[in-house]
């Protein structure tokens, strides 16, 4: 090997090797411009401007990964933990338990927490909400956490709410948003498949993850609804969106993730999730 072969091979090697690094994400809940908490209200809410007490907010994540300057994903490699991540699976929890909040439960978790190649030209975030389909149809009651929070499992074949957004009007107890795979169909034994994944990829660009937060807005999602409305039983049976077939809130409650209902076409840009300071 001639030097100027030698000196090529040696700068190649000392160049491709990048190290990781340890990365965070942090999110910021949010309804409006109002830090969400249990235990308090938040006023001028969908269509009516209603008012609500919260109940619940939590969302499943998964697929995440850090966008470089040239457009190159780079996927994080989710550290598993006890609680909120495993197998590349996280769950933000929002709420406390506390006030009317229903879980019961005051732990929290707002992060993700991962490694990746300590690039210095990360700016953007991308993931996906929801829950993969080979996690999805596993038994709530027996999963590894974060799949056996309380409250998160529909069914065998639903499989798993992968937002829980819950609040109280003043016109009814309850209006419901939660978001799952529809119209599902199988067996324990043979698996079960999903007409709809219902899975949303949200991509956020000018985000540098050591300086930036990213919101979540629990109103964007209820923006286009009117929280007041109490179903009829007849042409809407339930109050909010279960992303059951025929339920006329969840067009608009979809929309806010850049999701169509009963489609697997792309929607509009979703509004729910932004960059912050």
């Amino acid at each position: 090997m001639n030097l100027r072969a030698l000196s090529l091979l040696l700068l190649a090697g000392t160049g491709c090797a990048v190290g990781d690094r340890d990365v965070t994400l942090r999110f910021d809940a949010r309804f409006g411009n109002e830090p969400f908490a249990c235990g308090r209200d938040f006023a001028g809410i969908g269509t009516s401007g209603g008012a609500v007490t919260p109940l619940d907010f939590r969302v499943y994540v998964h697929d995440v990964a850090l966008v470089r300057a040239g457009g190159e994903r780079v996927p994080l490699d989710i550290v598993d933990d006890e609680t909120w991540q495993h197998d590349g699976l996280v769950l933000l929890d929002f709420e406390d338990g506390s006030g009317a909040c229903m879980t019961g439960s005051p732990l929290m978790n707002s992060e993700i927490r991962g490694t990746a190649p300590d690039h210095d030209d990360y700016t953007g975030v991308e993931f996906i909400v929801g829950v993969p389909d080979a996690q999805n149809h596993l038994d709530g009651a027996t999963a590894p956490a974060p799949l056996n929070a309380q409250g998160l499992w529909w069914s065998w074949a639903g499989g798993y709410k992968y937002i829980r957004l819950d609040v109280r009007p003043t016109s009814q107890p309850e209006f419901f948003y939660h978001l799952g795979a529809t119209s599902c169909a199988g067996s324990v034994a043979e698996g079960f498949s999903c007409e709809y994944d219902n899975l949303a990829t949200v991509r956020l660009d000018g985000f540098d993850p050591d300086a930036n937060v990213i919101k979540i807005d629990g109103a964007a999602i209820l923006a286009g609804v009117d929280v007041d409305k109490v179903p009829d039983g007849m042409t809407d049976t339930l109050p909010g969106c279960m992303a059951f077939p025929g339920d006329p809130e969840c067009p608009a409650m979809m929309a806010a993730l850049g999701l169509r209902f009963e489609s697997d076409e792309a929607g509009a840009a979703q509004t729910v999730f932004s960059v912050a300071e």
